[in-house]
């Protein structure tokens, strides 16, 4: 079941996720009455951008560090626990560690995918200029406006930004595999 709900925002389209924030945390949303009595403002606001990006991109990290901590087990951990550590220094000092790669992957797979987002993050950002404008965004603003000069120069700032980070996925695969082969031939 746990899967499938990390699986969820692969199958709904991002501008579906972004009307469910609508709904949650809009002016008559589920929680919209109670946020906006304690003036806290996520939609239209930059805490929607990064909710729906993160609902978007959750699982790229999952997907990478689920089989990664599977095929781990938890023996290191147990060690450390019986050894008088607790939860937090496990953590830092044992689980990390172990999934560092793993963890690094994933986030540079969100980042790929976050700098392009605009289904869910158009919904819930409300195209305000200079406030909740991402990239995504802008070059449909700029083409909306006939602005084609404009909307191709961001267009290829985010081809650009795409192209460096297929190269530093590259580049932690690399090393990543190398470093998988050292402690597989030790």
């Amino acid at each position: 079941f746990l899967t499938t709900l990390i699986d969820l925002p692969f199958s709904v389209s991002p501008v579906i996720s972004g009307l469910v924030y609508v709904l949650l945390f809009g002016a008559q949303g589920l929680l919209g009455t109670w946020l906006k009595a304690h003036g806290i403002v996520i939609l239209f606001a930059v805490p929607g951008i990064v909710l729906a990006t993160i609902f978007v991109t959750f699982p790229f990290v999952a997907r990478e560090l689920i089989p990664l901590m599977q095929e781990q087990g938890n023996g290191d951990e147990e060690a450390a626990l019986s050894l008088g550590a607790n939860g937090w220094q496990t953590f830092w000092y044992v689980t990390l560690p172990n999934v560092k790669w793993g963890l690094l992957y994933g986030v540079l797979l969100c980042n790929a995918r976050a700098m392009g987002e605009f289904g869910a993050v158009s919904v819930v950002s409300g195209h305000i200029r200079g406030l909740t404008n991402t990239m995504p965004l802008h070059v449909e603003i700029l083409y909306n406006e006939y602005n084609a000069v404009g909307a191709f120069a961001v267009a290829s700032l985010l081809a650009g930004l795409a192209l460096v980070t297929l190269v530093l996925k590259t580049l932690l695969e690399m090393r990543y595999g190398a470093e998988i082969a050292a402690t597989r031939g030790h």
